[in-house]
Parts: structure tokens; C-alpha cells; sequence
């Protein structure tokens, strides 16, 4: 029994702090958003400027070679916007996905969302971390026509966000490191598959993956209940998890069952 209230409690302290893992992803990435707002801001000044500089001599000389200079300036700012009109559709879908955060203990189970959009979503929040922003490849072959999901929302945001930092610390030190996330219909449910290049696990480690408390990682921050957290969400979801590893290679597959699609 007091097992039993631990795991609950350190479960819902979990969901609790995904939640507010995934505000600061929003900030995070409205803040490089605005960052380029404020640089393009910057040099349209600077180019009105010259342009208006440019509509004065105009007055003075021949036309032709003014309205030439214009149209160029006009052009390069054209393309700027270009750029801002994208990250405003950036920002746009991000919202969108994640404007039901605050309301996720409250869901009703019924709003449809797909595995894609939760793997899309934990990889932008996750380059809020330098390391797998700067130095990781990053691959996404993500199945196109995938069913819908109901259940589960969180639990699968949990767990995809394990994976990938379980990855991501996997490939510390690792040159040419690499990530590839992977979506397929498998059978009656679908499939995701986490691979990454690094050292690979050794057989104590594989045997011992799933325990609580069980790490290889020094230093603090490191409870070993990551993988341990992330099997009892699938189990709870109905799915499966598996990991197979060599050197320089692993892979761990999830498994999401067609009970995740049911209202």
C-alpha cells in the first residue's frame, strides 16, 4: 500500500511538472520569435531610412537609377517579411497545439490530437537545450495519415520527452551525433521509434533499464526514474515500450494501442 501511494504521488507530481516543462517550451520559443521580430524591426528603420534618403535625391537627378536602388532596397525587405510571415505561421501552430495546457487534468478525453503533433512539439521544446538545438542531426520520419488519438495526451507527452532526453543524454561527448523519430501505422495501433548513435548500453544496463532509482549518469539531477516513469505511462495507456541497443546504436520502440484512439 505505501508503495502504491508513493508511485501515485511521484506520478502526479510528474504530470504536474510537464506541464510546466512545456510553458516554458512556449516561452522558450516565443522568445526566439520576437528576437527575430526585433532584428527585422531594426533593419526595415534602417532601410526606410535609406530609401527616403534615396526619394530625395530623386527630386534632384534623373529618376532611373533611384527608383532601380529603390525597388532593390523594397525587394530585400520583401524578403525579410517573407521570413517574419513564417515565423508568425510558426508561432501560430505552436499556440494551437498547446493552447489546451492549462485544462489538460480537465480534458475530457474526447478532444482528437496525433502522436506527430506530440513529437513535433516535445522536439521544438526540447531545443530550448543548446546542445540538442546546436550539435545533434536531427531526423523526423513522421507516417502521414495516422489516426486520430483521444486518451492519453499527457501520458504520451511524458514519455516522448523521456525518450528523447534519454537520447539526447546518451550523445554527450558523441561526435556527429544523431537522432532519428520515427511514426508507422503497426497493426491495429502505431508505432514510434527513437534511434540515436550513441556508445549503446551494456548488459547490466539493459537488464536493469526500467527499475527505479537504477542510473548510469553521474552527477545530481539524475534519480533514474526517467525510463521507470515512462514504462508505467504506457503500461497505463495500454502500450508497450522496448529497447534494443549495440554499440553505436539504440533504438526504443513504443507502442500506442487502438484503445488510445477511443473516446
Amino acid at each position: 500500500m505505501q508503495a502504491e501511494k508513493w508511485e501515485e504521488a511521484y506520478l502526479a507530481q510528474s504530470q504536474d511538472a510537464a506541464v510546466g516543462r512545456m510553458f516554458r517550451g512556449i516561452i522558450h520559443n516565443l522568445g526566439g520569435i520576437i528576437q527575430v521580430f526585433s532584428l527585422h524591426t531594426d533593419l526595415s528603420a534602417m532601410m526606410l531610412d535609406k530609401a527616403m534618403a534615396l526619394l530625395a535625391q530623386m527630386r534632384m537627378a534623373s529618376p532611373s537609377p533611384e527608383v532601380d536602388t529603390l525597388r532593390e532596397l523594397l525587394a530585400r525587405r520583401a524578403d525579410s517579411l517573407s521570413q517574419m510571415q513564417g515565423k508568425v505561421v510558426q508561432s501560430q501552430k505552436i499556440l494551437q497545439r498547446t493552447m489546451i495546457l492549462p485544462d489538460f487534468r480537465q480534458l475530457p478525453g474526447s478532444v482528437p490530437y496525433t502522436i506527430n503533433s506530440i513529437i513535433e512539439t516535445e522536439m521544438e521544446f526540447l531545443s530550448a537545450d543548446s546542445a540538442f538545438k546546436h550539435k545533434v542531426r536531427k531526423e523526423m520520419i513522421l507516417a502521414e495519415s495516422l489516426p486520430s488519438l483521444t486518451r492519453f495526451q499527457l501520458e504520451l507527452h511524458q514519455i516522448v520527452h523521456i525518450v528523447l532526453c534519454n537520447a539526447l543524454e546518451s550523445l554527450q561527448g558523441v561526435a556527429d551525433a544523431e537522432i532519428v523519430i520515427e511514426t508507422a501505422r503497426e497493426g491495429e495501433g502505431i508505432g514510434v521509434r527513437v534511434q540515436d548513435n550513441g556508445p549503446g548500453l551494456t548488459t547490466e544496463a539493459s537488464a536493469h533499464l526500467y527499475e527505479p532509482f537504477y542510473s548510469t549518469k553521474e552527477g545530481k539531477g539524475h534519480l533514474g526514474l526517467g525510463l521507470y516513469l515512462a514504462k508505467k505511462l504506457i503500461t497505463r495507456c495500454g502500450g508497450e515500450i522496448t529497447c534494443e541497443s549495440s554499440p553505436g546504436c539504440t533504438n526504443f520502440h513504443l507502442f500506442i494501442p487502438q484503445e488510445a484512439m477511443k473516446i
